[in-house]
Parts: structure tokens; C-alpha cells; sequence
């Protein structure tokens, strides 16, 4: 195995190889770690003993590979060390099955794999994008950066075990084998593709276990991953009757469990007017990471879904470290609801939630509570989502329950029907009185915004990212008190833009004056050193608004306390104009600078470090690339 080396010092260099070395390894982990890794480390309970905040990822040293060889050219000890350094980090943090391209059957079952090591491909890593091509990097070869021997690698697939299947007799030898200490393996993970089969399979697995020894079989799941997706027709799960009967008196599931890694459920029950049944699948199964997707819609007969099952850890279980609900269409309203969110702070061990939430319909609710009009009506209240009895203390709850976690770090909130505007020619009832319809609009804004302010504040002491579509419904006074937080570390507003409906009648509409949140933010929060945030994303959706934010960057560059600014596009149209804005911001701050040099004042520090844009195609890479930027990084990033 690879091991560190003395470095030896050099008596006759003014700079040591050892500054050099540590120079060159900041660098190195800056193009090879990726920052969405960095806030999941934290939880204690985290069976898996990798401390992945430092692990290297081979996609981004297929990304960075350039720059990297750009290093290794210098002299052949800048390569030597740069060599060790990335080599031994893959074996350290024991990623193999990340980035080797494995024969995970090999069409043998488990027992006939038995005493078999999975097969590998021995002359090159695979790296696949997000459109699922393939790229292979050469690895052991006389040039090659990475190095490990073949050993290392054996010695790891001997003691792990990879599958696409799984039968009743295959986790019944498993099971037998570790009870019996005779099983080799240290972990096997099994990525079931998804069929009925599958899923039948599963069942009776866990029917098995309701007669095993609750003790054994947790452990037992310590080595066993399952990562599953299930299609349920209907959203009906087998034997999810006797399941309910199969509880003691105070409610706990008599059975063992059946445990996942990841654990996706996609279907919902289309009989009934309010779904509760279909994620109480989770009280039989449980996972780590928990996703449940709903795509499919009946406009006519609209099922809404009862999500308070899924976020309560008596029913998913103490072991959630992730709940993730995506909603394909939201053409219907479909979302989670205020109500089902209040005992999120019971988890002791979930980190991430991203869910949708309807903000248009929490507002019409606000409004009908005080007595004012319901000024918004979509096909899902004919479940449950329009019947709140107590809204505005569902929503604080709600707020409560995320600020009060202990565990949380990242919290991501999208919003359906994200462009809905209010129309006055909806209201006749209020006889063309455009004060009493804006005055009560604004009033019930308020209160909705007021609900969300603690999530900003030092109230929150855990969350270190937070996504939110504001949809134009959150006030300045909404993030007062973000200089007062100290555990964000990263934010992203979507249609932050704050809109004051004002009596102004214009085409039998109200008139809708948008106030800048991110001027407040840039000016008071992003510019003091007071500050805990370091990276903010940014939605750009128009011109204008394109350039009203360079504005703001120019304006505050040399007190902006940020360290990266990410850049998302609605209109590919933008990108092009992105660049100009760039080119014209360097020019500015050199501008800036040789003024300062005149006045014979002190330039200033620039902390931002990097300008990020998320792009679908290669087409503005060159561009990029020619942009001769001394201040700040500027790096792209494909999505899919």
C-alpha cells in the first residue's frame, strides 16, 4: 500500500518542499472535494465510517484533469507527491465501487459468488456524466496520476460484495451465515432493479423476519444494504392490513423490520379522496433515505396525499437520515402541508428535507381564517389541503419543529404553482374597491412572511443550507435577524423578489410593486463581517435582473463576505449575456483598484473566490475559458 513519505528539507531553498507540498494539497482538495458533502458528516449515527467531507471525487478529477496534469508537469516531484496524495485519498476513504466498472452479477447468485471476488475492469476507472456517458481514465500505467495496486483493490472486493438481485433463499443463507459467524463479507449492498418480482420478493422477506431475532437482524443490516425503488399499483401494499394488527399495545410494530439504504416509493392510491395509506409502507420498510415521487395526476378526481406518516419517526423510524417528496406535476396543487411537518424535530438522526409546499393556498387560508376572502381554490382541497383548521398555528409549528431540530442541516422548500399571481377581476364581490382587496392582500402577505422569520434568525442554530421559493411573499423584515444566525452557511432564494399590491387599478388588476431582497442582502447582510453565510444562489429568470445583480456585486466587492455566487438560468439566452456582465464586472474592479492605487489608499481584500454557473450544454465553455479573471474562479457546472 501507498504510504505518506518523509518530506526531506533542502537547506540551500529559500521556500521548503513541505510549503509547497501544503500549497499544492489546498489546491488539490479545492478541485476534488465536492462541497455537497461537506454538512452530512455530522451525523453521529452514520453507519458508514468514511469521512466523505475529504474524499475525492473521481468525477471531478475527470472534470479538473487538465489542471491537474498543468501540476504534475512542473517536476517530477510535484508529480510524485500529487500522485501519492490523490492515490492514497482513494484508498483511504475506500471508494472502489464508486468509480471501478464492476461486474455486479456476474450472473452468479449470492452462494454461487460466495467464494468468488466480483470482477472489475483492471485498466481503466469509469466516470459517468449525467447523461450516462461513459469516460475512462487509465489508471497503473507508467504515467498514470493514479496508482494503487491491485492487491489494495482485491483485498477490498474480497471482503465486498456487490449485487443487482436478491432471493428469499439468497437473505436466508445470508442470514444464517452471519448468524453463524461464517460470513465473509464485510458489506454487501444490493441495488435491486426495480420489478414485481422485486417487490414480492421483499414481502416475504419481511414476513421471514417478523419470526427472527430482532437483535441479530439489526446488526445483520449493518453489512446488508438494500437500495430499492417500489412501484406500487394503486398505492396498495401488500399485507399493509395485517401489519396494522401486528402492534402491541402502545403501538409498536411487533415484527423485525426490514431496513434499506435508500428506499424510494413512487405511486399513490387513487380511490380515496385523502391518501394516508400509501407512505405508512414506510412503517414495513424501513430507510435511511427516504424519497416518495408522485407523477401521475387524475384532474377530475384529484387524490391527495397525507404526508404526517412519513415525518413522524413512530412511524418511518429513528433511523431516517433523509425524507426527500417530489412532485413530477403540480398542475393539481399537490403538496406537503404545514400540518404534516410538526414533528420533524422528533427525528434524532434526519439531516436533509427537500418538499414541496403550496404557499398560494397556505396564503388564501390566512386570509379565510381572519374573515377575508378565499382568493385562491385548487383541485387538491377537495382532500384535505384546503381544510386546515388552524392554519397560521399549523404554519408556525411547522417553523418550530425545523428551528427546534437538532439534527437538521439542510432544508430545501419549492413551492407549486410558483407563478400564480393575484388578479383583482377574480374579486367582484368587493365592488371594485381595489383599497380594501390590497390592504387585505398585504395584510394576509404579512403574516405568512412573519411564520417563516425564525428560520432566519438565531433561532435556528442547526440548518446550514436553506432553499426556498419565497414567491414573492417574503418581507425584508423576514431576514432582519440573519446577522444574529450563525449555522447558515449556504442560501438560496427563488423569486425572492418582495411584490406590494397597492390600489392602483391597471387592466382591472392591482398594481404590484416588486421590492429587492437581494439589494438588502447584498447592502446589510452578504457585506458584514457579521455575516455566517458563504455561498449564495441566485435564480436569474430576466435580463434586468442579470444586471441589477452584477450591480450589487460591483457595489460591495471588496466588502462582500461571500465566498462563492452561483448562477442558474431559466433562458439559455442569459448565459451569453452572463459573460458580458462578467467581462464588464473584472473591468470595473481593475477600475476601481487603480483608483484606489491614485488616492494612494490600500486596496482592499476581494473574499469572493468563486463565480459558478449551471449550464445544460458545452457551448459558452471556450468563452469562459478566454476570460482573463485575476480576482475570482469562474467555473461551470453541467445539469442535466
Amino acid at each position: 500500500m501507498l504510504t505518506n513519505k518523509q518530506i526531506k528539507t533542502d537547506n540551500n531553498k529559500i521556500f521548503q518542499d513541505i510549503i509547497d507540498f501544503e500549497i499544492l494539497k489546498s489546491i488539490i482538495n479545492y478541485l476534488l472535494i465536492s462541497k455537497n458533502y461537506n454538512n452530512n458528516n455530522n451525523n453521529n449515527n452514520n453507519n458508514n465510517n468514511n469521512n466523505t467531507s475529504n474524499q475525492y471525487k473521481i468525477s471531478k478529477f475527470y472534470l479538473n484533469r487538465n489542471e491537474i496534469l498543468n501540476y504534475i508537469l512542473v517536476s517530477k516531484k510535484w508529480y510524485n507527491f500529487l500522485s501519492l496524495t490523490i492515490s492514497n485519498n482513494f484508498i483511504n476513504n475506500k471508494s472502489f465501487e464508486h468509480w471501478l466498472n464492476i461486474d455486479k452479477n456476474n450472473n452468479k447468485s449470492f452462494i454461487e459468488n460466495y467464494n468468488n471476488q466480483n470482477q472489475y475492469d483492471k485498466n481503466n476507472l469509469i466516470y459517468k456524466n449525467k447523461d450516462n456517458k461513459q469516460n475512462k481514465i487509465s489508471y497503473n500505467k507508467e504515467f498514470s496520476i493514479i496508482k494503487i495496486k491491485e492487491s489494495i483493490i482485491n483485498d477490498y472486493f474480497k471482503f465486498n460484495l456487490f449485487l443487482n438481485s436478491i432471493t428469499v433463499d439468497e437473505f436466508t443463507e445470508i442470514k444464517n451465515k452471519f448468524e453463524n459467524n461464517q460470513l465473509l463479507y464485510n458489506r454487501i449492498i444490493v441495488n435491486l432493479e426495480t420489478s414485481y418480482d422485486a417487490d414480492v420478493t421483499l414481502f416475504i422477506i419481511h414476513e421471514y423476519l417478523s419470526n427472527e431475532n430482532s437483535e441479530i437482524i439489526s446488526n445483520l443490516f449493518k453489512i446488508l444494504e438494500l437500495n430499492y425503488n417500489f412501484l406500487l399499483p394503486g398505492g396498495n401494499s401488500p399485507n399493509l392490513e395485517e401489519e396494522e394488527d401486528d402492534t402491541d399495545d402502545e403501538g409498536n410494530n411487533e415484527g423485525t423490520e426490514l431496513y434499506f439504504n435508500n428506499l424510494s416509493i413512487s405511486s399513490y392510491n387513487e380511490n380515496v379522496v385523502e391518501d394516508r395509506e400509501t407512505v405508512m409502507i414506510f412503517k414495513i420498510f424501513k430507510g435511511k433515505n427516504l424519497i416518495y415521487k408522485r407523477s401521475q395526476v387524475d384532474y377530475d378526481y384529484p387524490t391527495h396525499m397525507n404526508y404526517s406518516e412519513l415525518f413522524d419517526p413512530d412511524n418511518s423510524g429513528q433511523q431516517v437520515e433523509s425524507i426527500k417528496v417530489i412532485i413530477e406535476t403540480d398542475g393539481n396543487g399537490e403538496s406537503v402541508e404545514a400540518r404534516h411537518l410538526i414533528k420533524v424535530n422528533q427525528f434524532e438522526n434526519l439531516h436533509s428535507i427537500t418538499i414541496p409546499i403550496y404557499s398560494f393556498q397556505i396564503l388564501s387560508n390566512l386570509s379565510e381564517e381572519i374573515g377575508f376572502f378565499v382568493f385562491y381554490r385548487n383541485n387538491a382541497e377537495f382532500g384535505n389541503s384546503g381544510t386546515s383548521e388552524n392554519m397560521k398555528s399549523e404554519l408556525i409549528q411547522m417553523i418550530n419543529s425545523f428551528v427546534t431540530s437538532k439534527s437538521l442541516k439542510n432544508l430545501n422548500i419549492s413551492s407549486v404553482n410558483s407563478n400564480y399571481s393575484i388578479s383583482y377581476k377574480d374579486y367582484a364581490s368587493y365592488d371594485g374597491d381595489h383599497e380594501i382587496l390590497a390592504n387585505n392582500i398585504n395584510e394576509n402577505i404579512e403574516s405568512f412572511s412573519n411564520c417563516f422569520k425564525p428560520l432566519f434568525s438565531e433561532l435556528n442554530t442547526s440548518i446550514e443550507r436553506i432553499g426556498f421559493d419565497c414567491c414573492g411573499l417574503l418581507k425584508i423584515n423576514t431576514f432582519s435577524n440573519l446577522l444574529n444566525n450563525k449555522s447558515i452557511k449556504y442560501l438560496y432564494l427563488n423569486n425572492c423578489d418582495f411584490i406590494v399590491h397597492s390600489p392602483k387599478p391597471i387592466d382591472s388588476d392591482l398594481h404590484k410593486e416588486p421590492i429587492s431582497i437581494n439589494k438588502y442582502l447584498f447592502d446589510n447582510i452578504f457585506s458584514s463581517p457579521l455575516t455566517s453565510i458563504r455561498h449564495y444562489k441566485i435564480n436569474i429568470k430576466k435580463l434586468k435582473q442579470l444586471k441589477f445583480i452584477f450591480n450589487l456585486i460591483l457595489n460591495n466587492i471588496f466588502k462582500l463576505q461571500l465566498y462563492s455566487l452561483i448562477f442558474e438560468f431559466s433562458q439559455n439566452e442569459l448565459i451569453g449575456e452572463f459573460f458580458k456582465e462578467l467581462k464588464n464586472l473584472i473591468n470595473n474592479i481593475s477600475t476601481q483598484q487603480q483608483q484606489q492605487q491614485q488616492q494612494q489608499k490600500i486596496s482592499n481584500n476581494i473574499n469572493l473566490k468563486e463565480i459558478k454557473i449551471k449550464i445544460k450544454d458545452d457551448e459558452h465553455i471556450q468563452e469562459l475559458n478566454n476570460i482573463n479573471n485575476p480576482y475570482f474562479a469562474t467555473v461551470i457546472k453541467k445539469i442535466a
